[in-house]
């Protein structure tokens, strides 16, 4: 039995035809067999798994974040995390799309596997895309209320009450206030500030299209 053909270069960081796999990759094969198919399903398995425990890493990190556990560190862990999680849906994406086009003749069983591999990675990306929002809005309310205009968009509704934080203390509301805030913190102080701009920044750019993901799917 054998499926549709394909290019194996597509098929995210593994490759189920035994040549390179992701930079200059040519097909040694056009045909899938079962034993390839599998592998393939187990590949797009494994990736939603990761993509699962990244999410549970990164609920953990935010639950430390405006806590003494709040480093730069951290801020960087976050980021890290949320670009690798990023690339393992864009690549599982792609095998679950190439796998509909392959198995759309085939058995049930494997229409029924891709279908629920499907809903998992649907409801993976839902779970992340909620949690990357949850990420960004912590740590802009975390930042001064100078900080926090200048770094958020247009579209970004603004925080009406700062949360206090161990490192800053009372966040004040005016922008007499926070000049007066800033010029009173060490350097020490402006460079964690800095820093934390800068995460919130990553963290922004680091955001998913979860409504294009779950269309394209």
């Amino acid at each position: 039995m054998s499926y549709g053909s394909i290019d194996g270069g597509s098929f995210g960081s593994r490759n189920p035809f035994g040549g390179p796999t992701r930079q200059g990759y040519q097909p040694v094969a056009t045909q899938v067999s079962p034993s390839e198919l599998q592998d393939v399903f187990q590949e797009t398995s494994s990736n939603i798994f990761q993509i699962n425990a990244n999410v549970v890493t990164l609920e953990k990190n935010l639950q430390s974040l405006g806590t003494s556990r709040d480093t730069a560190e951290l801020r960087q862990s976050l980021h890290s995390i949320q670009q690798q999680t990023n690339k393992v849906i864009t690549s599982t994406s792609q095998l679950i799309k190439q796998l509909s086009d392959i198995i759309s003749g085939s058995s049930r069983q494997d229409r029924l596997h891709l279908t629920r591999l499907k809903t998992e990675l649907s409801e993976s990306v839902q779970r992340y895309g909620d949690l990357q929002k949850k990420i960004a809005e912590r740590s802009r309310a975390l930042l001064p209320p100078a900080q926090t205009d200048k770094n958020k968009s247009p579209q970004t509704p603004s925080t009406e009450q700062m949360e206090e934080g161990p490192l800053f203390g009372e966040v004040v509301g005016s922008e007499g206030g926070a000049q007066a805030f800033l010029s009173e913190i060490s350097e020490e102080d402006v460079e964690a500030l800095r820093q934390r701009e800068e995460a919130l920044l990553h963290i922004e750019r680091d955001m998913l299209d979860v409504s294009q993901i779950m269309k394209d799917l």
